[in-house]
């Protein structure tokens, strides 16, 4: 069970690295992931290209993209005769959990901006996406996370 302290400390490192210290999406949910939660000496440069969505396209978001990864770091296989399967369930429900919450896990689809051109980044800016879309899809992705590492039993769903 995810000890509630843990929870609100690991969702709010993420977003204070998003809105207070300045990195992207995919960024942020590296560090707190990564650094703050497996304590794995890590530098954000290895993630930036995911943010808007790999590199602004609107592609799958980077916060999920990350977030994935650190689902694997967890159920992935370390021998090829493991079960793909094992890490598969796991990562499905995580999607499904931000899908359903968010309409989907496409970048573009979430914010409504394609952030590839100056028209998209000035209604990302004037809309206050970041603030409205963004901030509470990096606190789901934390604590979406957190539930397939830490309290998601394989066959449940």
């Amino acid at each position: 069970m995810v000890d509630p302290k843990m929870k609100e400390e690991l969702v709010n490192k993420a977003i204070d690295y998003f809105n207070k210290d300045g990195w992207n999406c995919a960024e942020s949910v590296y560090m707190a992931i990564f650094r703050d939660y497996y304590k794995m000496d890590i530098t954000p440069k290895t993630v930036t290209a995911y943010g808007g969505g790999i590199a602004r396209t609107g592609s799958i978001c980077g916060a999920v993209n990350v977030a994935i990864m650190g689902i694997s770091q967890k159920y992935g296989r370390e021998d090829p005769n493991q079960l793909f399967y094992l890490t598969q369930r796991p990562v499905f429900e995580f999607i499904e959990r931000i899908a359903g919450k968010f309409g989907s896990v496409i970048c573009n689809k979430i914010t409504n901006c394609q952030l590839t051109t100056r028209e998209g980044i000035t209604k990302f800016r004037d809309e206050k996406v970041k603030e409205q879309k963004c901030t509470p899809l990096v606190r789901e992705v934390i604590e979406a996370f957190l539930f397939v590492v830490e309290d998601y039993k394989l066959g449940q769903t």
